[in-house]
């Protein structure tokens, strides 16, 4: 690990009381302005350094806070997106549920995604209708100006570049993180609306995932 980062996560847990307190996930707080250019090159890091488990192992988005906590590039990857988001790698992401596989063709898509996370209170970015058993959630992509497809118009900023139409489920995963139970909630089955966030503000339907 370098000097640095222990240092970051050595602030953050001092901070937070220890690796998670009070439901608190430890947090690297200068990760989202890392430059494209580092965060591309800890993302190839961290997958070659971590082939175990047929590759599962580079998944940074399985780890739970205390490996995070002990885990210092880990922690930096997880963390660019700032707080109630978590962004997916396509270099680092894996689908499951059965056939389990990772992110088919991720050269074909963007360095990474920021996904919002389960809320209990609905927020502009997340929400969930318990009558209709829905969440409307919000993504956008991380270095826009680095996206392949940024000259696409809108939803086609991703949906151009998605490699494999299963992969939009790893986006919808990601929507109702842990089912939901990190923010009191059961979202097995519920359904997904996904909307990308555009450059301007402005947001557009992506995908709906019944």
């Amino acid at each position: 690990m370098r000097a640095r980062q222990l240092f970051l996560v050595a602030i953050t847990l001092a901070a937070c009381g220890g690796a998670s307190t009070n439901g608190t996930p430890p947090v690297d707080p200068t990760a989202p302005d890392a430059p494209v250019d580092e965060i591309r090159a800890l993302v190839e890091a961290y997958r070659s350094a971590h082939p175990g488990n047929g590759g599962k192992d580079w998944d940074v988005n399985t780890k739970t806070d205390d490996q995070l906590a002990a885990d210092a590039d880990a922690l930096r990857l997880v963390s660019i997106c700032g707080t109630a988001q978590r962004p997916i790698y396509p270099l680092l992401a894996w689908e499951y549920g059965g056939a389990d596989h990772p992110w088919i063709a991720p050269e074909d898509g963007a360095l990474a995604y920021c996904v919002y996370l389960p809320q209990a209170t609905p927020t502009d970015n997340w929400a969930y209708d318990a009558t209709a058993d829905h969440v409307i959630a919000d993504i956008y992509v991380k270095f826009p100006d680095d996206n392949p497809c940024a000259a696409q118009a809108g939803a086609d900023q991703v949906a151009m570049c998605i490699g494999d139409a299963s992969n939009f489920e790893i986006l919808v995963d990601m929507a109702s993180r842990n089912d939901g139970s990190d923010a009191g909630l059961n979202l097995s089955e519920a359904s997904t609306e996904l909307r990308l966030i555009l450059g301007d503000g402005t947001k557009v339907h992506l995908i709906d995932n019944l």
